[in-house]
């Protein structure tokens, strides 16, 4: 989360303060942000994730336009005994066959997401809105926007960090969030054998768009070598 977080200032620039809740994988982005911006500002604010609409929305049609296809294709492979959630060399090569997969697909999702035209806009697309509010509120105090042009400023908060980025007009959502746990996956093979398997396995060159047979061979190469 830190890494993507971070790989989007460099295009976008940093915020002045991000809000988030209580989820252990934002502690990497709390931590950056009060480095950068400063403690004692609300540079990274904390709370139940009750007014997160926008951003949920936004996961809902991330989901039915790109990510829907791999959880699928999960779950298949799960119910017909080739994925063993068990196994740390089936968790392994899941990651280093798909997480590039998932990546461009989630790459497009955005440039797509991004050039989209919306109706309540004039047609204007997020993209356009996003260069005309940077010009239009430059100067004007907001410090995101201002780093942007400017020499960074001091700045303090001018609302309470309970209130600050709430929405009043949206309407509340459960306070009861959903956790879920995502646990690391070490390497089981040495370094050449890596050299050998990342040259045998190319997954954005796959033909096969699922990539399932090179999924099935990473999980037979890490099997040979680990001899199981």
């Amino acid at each position: 989360m830190t890494k993507a977080f971070i790989n989007g200032t460099r295009q976008y620039g940093v915020p002045s303060r991000v809000r988030s809740d209580k989820g252990l994988e934002n502690t990497g982005v709390g931590a950056f942000m009060i480095s950068y911006r400063g403690p004692g500002r609300g540079s990274f604010i904390t709370g139940n994730s009750v007014h997160n609409q926008r951003i949920e929305r936004l996961w809902r049609d991330m989901y039915s336009a790109c990510t829907n296809v791999f959880h699928q294709l999960f779950q298949h492979l799960e119910e017909t005994g080739r994925l063993d959630l068990s196994s740390e060399v089936h968790m392994w090569c899941l990651h280093l066959v798909y997480v590039p997969l998932i990546q461009r697909a989630l790459d497009r999702f955005r440039d797509g997401w991004n050039c989209h035209r919306l109706s309540e806009e004039r047609g204007r697309t997020p993209t356009q809105l996003y260069l005309q509010g940077m010009i239009e509120h430059a100067g004007r105090g907001h410090r995101g926007v201002d780093d942007m042009f400017f020499e960074p400023q001091e700045e303090q908060l001018s609302v309470s960090e309970e209130d600050y980025g709430v929405d009043e007009e949206a309407p509340v959502a459960s306070a009861n969030d959903d956790e879920l746990q995502v646990f690391s996956v070490t390497t089981p093979i040495d370094h050449e054998q890596m050299a050998e398997l990342t040259n045998r396995i190319r997954p954005l060159y796959s033909e096969d768009g699922l990539a399932v047979d090179l999924f099935e061979q990473a999980v037979s190469f890490c099997s040979q070598a680990l001899n199981i």
